[in-house]
Formats: C-alpha cells, sequence, structure tokens
C-alpha cells in the first residue's frame, strides 16, 4: 500500500484517512498551549466535513475513515441523508459500508490493523500524526520543509518567484530595528503569520507593532515570526490553485476565488470559466517545478495548493505553497460530476439549527442540480457531528455548494428557517 498527499481521482482503489495534521508537524502535542488546543480541535471539527465530503468525491470502491461521532444518532441520521442526497443527484458514492469509523483523539493509532488491503492510503498530508500507518519519516522531514510559510520565504524569491515583500524576524518585535522598520515602511499594513495551523488560525492582519506583539501573546517566546506586506484588495483579488505534481510533469488542476467580508475568509468562488491567460497559468506550473525542487512529487501524483493574488495588471504574486489537500479541492471534484449548465458557483460553511437540520436537507433535496429551478441549486457536501451555540441555539455546521444565483437561494434558505441560520450565507457579497 502506497501512502500519500495523492490527487484526486486516481485509479487505484483508495482509504481516505483524513484529520488535522498540521499541529503535530510541528509541535508535541502533549505540550500545546491553551491557543492550539483550541485551534486543533476547531481544525478537526472542520475536517469531518471533509470526511464526508469525501463520499462523494471519491469511488465506490474506495474506503473513508471518519470520526466515530458520524455513528452516533442525529449525526447518523444526517449521515444517511447526505448519502441518499447525493446518490438521487448521480454520485457514484462510497457505499455505507466502507465507512470506517475511528475516535477523535486516537484517529490514526485506532486505524491501524484495520485498514482494507487496497492499493493506495490518502491523508491530507504527510505528518507525525499518521506516521503510525505510513511509518516514512523522510516524508514529514519533506512537509517540514515545505509545508512552512518560513521556508517558503527564504527560498522563492531565489527561484524568480514573485511574492509580497517579507521579512523573517525574532521577537519581541518592539525594539528590533529590522521589525520596526518593516512596519514603517508599509504603513503599518502588515500580515503576522505563524507555523502551526492551516488557513486563518496561525495569521493575522494587524495595523501596528503593538497590535502584532498583543497577537504574538498566545505563541512562544522563541517561535519566530514572518511579516508580511499586506497587499492592497483594491487592487489585488486573492485566489487558491491546485496543481497536480508526479516526479516529471506538473498540470494546473484548479483554481478559486477567496470570498473575503471584514478581513475573514467566508467561502470560495468557483468560476465556470478559467480566467487565467496562458502567462498566469504558466507561473502557477513554475510552483510545482519548485516543489518538485525539493523532491515532492510521486509517480502517482500528489496535490499542491497554491495561494496567490491577482493584481489589476493581471500580475501574480504568491503568498504561500501547501503540499497537501485543500478545502477548496472538494468542492471543485464535487461540481466535476454534476451538470454545472454554465453556472459559477460558491462553497462556503454554513450554520443551521440541529432541530431544523432535516427540514434544511428536506429543502436541499428539493433543490439538487436538475431537481429544481434553473436560476440556482445546492449540493450538501457534507457537514460536521460537533454541534455548535449560536445565540442559545446548537446549531450543525455544514458545507454546501451553490450554484447559479447565490442571492435568491439565500433569500429562499433564510425565508425558511429564520434566525439564527444563514449566518455565513448572509455575509457572501457577489
Amino acid at each position: 500500500m502506497k501512502a500519500g498527499s495523492f490527487s484526486p481521482n486516481r485509479s487505484a482503489t483508495t482509504v481516505h484517512a483524513m484529520a488535522a495534521d498540521d499541529l503535530p508537524l510541528y509541535f508535541d502535542m502533549e505540550n500545546l498551549t491553551e491557543k492550539q488546543k483550541a485551534d486543533h480541535y476547531d481544525q478537526n471539527r472542520l475536517i469531518a466535513m471533509l470526511q464526508m465530503a469525501l463520499l462523494s468525491i471519491s469511488k465506490p470502491e474506495d474506503y473513508v475513515a471518519v470520526f466515530e461521532e458520524f455513528d452516533e444518532p442525529p449525526w447518523d441520521g444526517f449521515l444517511k441523508q447526505h448519502h441518499d442526497m447525493m446518490s438521487a443527484v448521480g454520485y457514484p458514492m462510497v457505499p455505507l459500508d466502507h465507512i470506517i469509523y475511528s475516535p477523535m483523539p486516537t484517529y490514526y493509532a485506532s486505524l491501524r490493523g484495520r485498514l482494507p488491503d487496497v492499493e493506495l492510503l490518502n491523508f491530507l498530508m504527510m505528518s507525525r500524526s499518521n506516521e503510525v500507518l505510513h511509518r516514512d519519516p523522510s516524508a514529514i522531514d519533506l512537509m517540514l520543509k515545505l509545508n512552512t510559510k518560513f521556508h517558503f520565504a527564504e527560498n522563492a524569491p531565489g527561484f524568480g518567484i514573485s511574492t509580497p515583500d517579507t521579512l523573517i524576524a525574532k521577537q519581541p518585535l518592539e525594539g528590533n530595528p529590522e521589525a520596526e522598520a518593516f512596519f514603517k515602511k508599509h504603513g503599518n499594513n502588515i500580515i503576522v503569520k505563524m507555523t502551526g495551523q492551516p488557513g486563518s488560525r496561525s495569521v493575522k492582519a494587524v495595523d501596528s507593532l503593538d497590535e502584532a506583539e498583543d497577537y504574538l501573546t498566545a505563541y512562544g517566546k522563541d517561535d519566530r515570526v514572518l511579516l508580511q506586506e499586506r497587499l492592497d484588495l483594491d487592487r489585488y483579488v486573492e485566489w487558491t490553485a491546485d496543481l497536480e505534481v508526479t516526479k516529471t510533469d506538473v498540470k494546473l488542476d484548479n483554481i478559486r476565488r477567496i470570498l473575503v467580508r471584514d478581513g475573514l475568509w467566508i467561502g470560495n468562488l468557483l468560476p465556470f470559466e478559467n480566467p487565467l491567460s496562458n502567462e498566469q497559468e504558466a507561473t502557477l506550473i513554475t510552483l510545482g517545478r519548485y516543489a518538485q525542487s525539493f523532491g515532492f512529487g510521486s509517480t502517482v501524483g500528489n496535490n499542491l495548493g497554491i495561494d496567490y493574488f491577482v493584481g489589476t495588471d493581471g500580475e501574480i504574486i504568491i503568498t504561500e505553497i501547501n503540499p497537501r489537500w485543500t478545502a477548496g479541492l472538494f468542492p471543485t471534484e464535487a461540481l466535476r460530476r454534476v451538470d454545472r449548465k454554465g453556472q459559477d458557483a460558491v462553497a462556503h460553511f454554513e450554520l443551521i439549527a440541529v432541530d431544523q437540520y432535516a427540514q434544511f436537507l428536506d429543502f436541499i433535496r428539493e433543490n439538487l442540480p436538475g431537481h429544481g429551478c434553473d436560476e440556482w441549486s445546492v449540493l450538501h457536501l457534507g457537514f460536521s457531528p460537533f454541534d455548535m451555540a449560536v445565540d442559545d441555539k446548537l446549531c450543525v455546521y455544514c458545507w454546501l455548494i451553490i450554484l447559479g444565483d447565490f442571492p435568491a437561494y439565500r433569500d429562499a434558505a433564510s425565508a425558511l428557517l429564520g434566525p439564527p441560520n444563514m449566518r455565513n450565507g448572509k455575509l457572501v457579497l457577489l
């Protein structure tokens, strides 16, 4: 059995085993800070939705390992509704008897000895957390290099890759001449980045050196700090992309626009048509060559995520790479399996009251692609079996794809459910 973070659509039979792996890669899980513990739990709560999505974007002969909470009420009922809905759309689903349940705290360890005999074992990323299954320390060494923002900041410019102006600094920042000069140079419009978690959990936009120091109190005093100029969002639009990287080849798999509101990520816009020029695509392919130069890629084909900005003149600035699966990869794969009818789509996480969730799933069932109106339709990509309290009401965290007229969908769902539902959908402005 080959283990790795392989691109989707591999023909070989596969077990997908995905949990939160960033913190275990870099830190001792027995000595986490309170912030790290909270971040790790929140990340697994999100990963649960990715586990559900794997049922739709894999093959019937594949297997998916999920958290055992999915096998408990009411989540087991929601799982069956989800599976039935996606089957009705025409997805060749992973069968229910190919789901492997595992406790979240010991997710990988409990899978040891219980995996079916297949060709591939596919992780979100290679890490110390899943080393009990892959036993490949060289893969961990490679991830320690390529998955850190610091390595990319130090090495990318030497490959001719355009990045934001960046400074790697030691703490404290106050009294550090280089850090103080960097803040002054960029008018205090700075992004602070740390090692440990994907996405915004280790990234903070700050407007002063004091604000940066306050943010860093949640981290170790010996941790290095990556300071980066904050790009003008009136001039730059943020996107992400995935590449398929083998030992010898690099292919662009997909692109998605990042949707931001008040400085926070709220979802992805997945355009029907690729807006990139040939020159822009070539720039992204360069990132795959960069990763290959450090030993990344396999005969099977590994996934490489890219975060980048496109300027008003078409220039591309790269902020980081992620040698693993990315969240946006899942809706991209799901949309390839339906007739989009030329429509753009929005993928985002939503909050729905637990006691209204069955009703909401019925609403989605009536508006699946090819089942409802032509202006908009909905796909239920997944949900998390860990409820959240919102306005004193327990809510389900779910993952949705809306094709077509997003405001019309939002109005219909809001009229059906009322508050506190649709909190995230109300933030999406197109």
